[in-house]
């Protein structure tokens, strides 16, 4: 059971010093454009595209399905590791602590219904990185930055209607700059990155930069194609 796999997977767990992904470059730089897969996308074709929109910019993968199986979940997830790890690439695996732990991945990205933050926090270890859907709510960005959680990078609520996301309600662009404020604010020190997410094509990324963003997070603008190579042109 999932269980088992999680404990399974926490024991070989490396230590700290093994972290892959601090590499030297800032967190806003390594959340630029952030590729999120969906259910909607898992295909023979995916892991494909997904390397070819690496080859053509992307900086982070997360690994995302709510509907897959546990089996299924892991063997793209473990297709996907030896693509992220060949590249330079972080993978993060959304919601699934055990799939994330399973297949070694940089980070889990836990949102409002997932696992308690602070548990989360507490089982990937400090190694990894956790980022957390903060829906633009000040309490919540709080919460994700607080000395139990210490979140790497926060979702900012949705800024455009998105199908992936259909209960979301859209923000605005307006919110960003308000909403990155409160995050240097309440991570002092630490780095902390801020990504744009909900319906943002492509096109939209310099504003949402200006704005306050550091990064975008795209789905359907990335996988929406027939073919890798057009998911590498986008």
């Amino acid at each position: 059971g999932r269980s088992r796999l999680l404990a399974a997977a926490a024991a070989k767990r490396p230590p700290a010093a093994a972290c892959r992904w601090a590499s030297g470059r800032a967190l806003k730089d390594v959340y630029r454009l952030y590729l999120v897969t969906d259910d909607a996308y898992l295909d023979d074709k995916l892991v494909d595209k997904v390397r070819a929109a690496i080859d053509g910019g992307v900086t982070a993968v997360q690994l995302r399905f709510k509907h897959a199986a546990t089996r299924e979940f892991v063997r793209v997830g473990e297709e996907l590791r030896r693509v992220t790890e060949a590249t330079g690439v972080p993978l993060i695996v959304d919601d699934r602590l055990d799939v994330a732990l399973a297949v070694d991945a940089d980070g889990l990205h836990v949102g409002g219904d997932d696992m308690p933050w602070h548990l989360a926090r507490r089982l990937l270890g400090p190694e990894k990185m956790l980022g957390c859907s903060t829906y633009g709510r000040a309490d919540l960005v709080r919460e994700a930055l607080s000395s139990e959680v210490k979140a790497d990078l926060l979702g900012s609520g949705a800024i455009f209607g998105s199908p992936t996301k259909q209960s979301s309600v859209p923000k605005g662009m307006a919110h960003l700059g308000p909403l990155k404020q409160l995050v240097d604010a309440e991570a002092g020190s630490r780095e902390v990155a801020l990504v744009a997410i909900g319906g943002v094509g492509l096109e939209a990324t310099a504003e949402c930069i200006r704005e306050g963003a550091d990064g975008i997070a795209a789905v359907s603008a990335l996988l929406a194609h027939d073919t890798p190579e057009a998911s590498r042109r986008a």
